[in-house]
C-alpha cells in the first residue's frame, strides 16, 4: 500500500475517532444517558438518523465533493466537534444557578399614601408567598435530588420552585407541570421554561389560568431525545 493511501486513510479516520471517542467518554461518565435512550422510541430514531447522516456525510458526500484528504478531514472533524459540543458536552458539564425568590419573581408593592396634614405612610409589600404543595425530586433513569414546590403569591399567581437540586446533566432539559401524580411524560402538561441549571435553586413562573397544586407533577424532561429525567409529585407541605 502506498504511503499516500495510508495517509489518506489515517486522515479520514480522524473525524471518526473524534466523534465516537467523545460518545464513548459520555457513555463511560454517564451510562444512564445510554440506558434511558434504549427505552425511548424517539431517542432511538433521533440517534439512528444522526448516525445515518454522519456515515453518509463522512463516507460518501464529502469524499465525493472534496478530493483533498486534508480538507476532507478538516471539514468532517469540524462537524464532529460541533456535534459533540451540542450533544455530549451538556452531559459532562454541571451548571449551577442559585436565585433568590424576591429577585426571581418580585413581589408587587403598594405605593405610599398621603393625607393632607399627615405624614406619608411608607410603601408596603404584599403578603409573603405561601407554599401550597411540595415533593422530592425522583430521578427517572437519571440521578436527581432536591425539592420541587409550588408557591402562591399575594396576587394569586403561582411559581414553581426547584430548590437545592442536583440533576444529572444533559441537553435540552425543560421544566413542565403536568396534571396527575408521578407523570413521566408531558402529556397535556404545560412547559414553563428551559431548565436554567442542573444544580442550585431556581424559580419558574406559572402562566395565568394554570393552577398546579396537590396531585400535580413537576417534570424535568429532555426534549431533544424525548425521555424523562426526574419528577416530583406534589403533596401538601
Amino acid at each position: 500500500m502506498r504511503t499516500t493511501d495510508v495517509r489518506r486513510r489515517v486522515l479520514l479516520a480522524l473525524p471518526q475517532v473524534v466523534l465516537f471517542g467523545g460518545m464513548l467518554v459520555m457513555l463511560v461518565v454517564h451510562p444512564n444517558a445510554f440506558t434511558s435512550a434504549l427505552h425511548s422510541t424517539r431517542a432511538l430514531l433521533v440517534n439512528g438518523v444522526l448516525l445515518a447522516v454522519w456515515l453518509l456525510l463522512s463516507l460518501v458526500v464529502v469524499p465525493h465533493l472534496i478530493k483533498n484528504a486534508w480538507w476532507d478531514a478538516a471539514l468532517l472533524t469540524a462537524v464532529a466537534v460541533t456535534a459533540l459540543v451540542v450533544l455530549v458536552v451538556p452531559t459532562l458539564r454541571d451548571t449551577k444557578v442559585v436565585e433568590e425568590f424576591p429577585a426571581a419573581v418580585a413581589e408587587p408593592t403598594t405605593p405610599p399614601t398621603t393625607t393632607p396634614g399627615a405624614a406619608p405612610t411608607a410603601p408596603t409589600t404584599s403578603s409573603s408567598p405561601v407554599k401550597i404543595s411540595s415533593g422530592e425530586l425522583r430521578g427517572i433513569g437519571h440521578d436527581a435530588t432536591g425539592t420541587a414546590s409550588v408557591f402562591e403569591r399575594g396576587d394569586g399567581s403561582r411559581v414553581v420552585a426547584l430548590e437545592d437540586i442536583d440533576i444529572e446533566p444533559g441537553p435540552d432539559y425543560r421544566v413542565i407541570i403536568v396534571p396527575g401524580t408521578d407523570r413521566e411524560s408531558p402529556g397535556d402538561g404545560r412547559e414553563l421554561d428551559q431548565l436554567r441549571g442542573n444544580q442550585g435553586t431556581q424559580y419558574y413562573e406559572v402562566p395565568p389560568g394554570i393552577d398546579p397544586d396537590v396531585g400535580w407533577t413537576v417534570l424535568i424532561w429532555c426534549r431533544a431525545f424525548g425521555v424523562p429525567i426526574a419528577n416530583a409529585t406534589q403533596v401538601a407541605p
